[in-house]
């Protein structure tokens, strides 16, 4: 099991599909477009190839989880198929 935040310094070309939505980006929910907010950090958590530009199936193998900042006090976790840009 692998751990990728969004902001490792060893994203290349290659992890780059992991996250589709980067930090500051304004954000709704499907669920409830009324709740909106904005990405405050990301993870990606799941098996990688060794290569894994080689192989298209490697972001099925995981799951890609943002921070959604609502207010100063209110944060919640979600997974980027919940989520699309604001």
């Amino acid at each position: 099991m692998e751990f990728i935040k969004i902001d490792d310094p060893r994203l290349d070309e290659s992890y780059s599909f992991l996250f589709i939505f980067r930090k500051g980006d304004h954000i709704k929910t499907k669920i409830d477009p009324r709740l909106r907010g904005q990405i405050t950090d990301g993870v990606f958590v799941g098996h990688l190839p060794a290569f894994v530009a080689a192989s298209a199936d490697a972001y099925r193998k995981g799951r890609t989880l943002y921070e959604i900042k609502v207010s100063e006090k209110d944060f919640f976790v979600v997974a980027d198929s919940e989520i699309e840009k604001q």
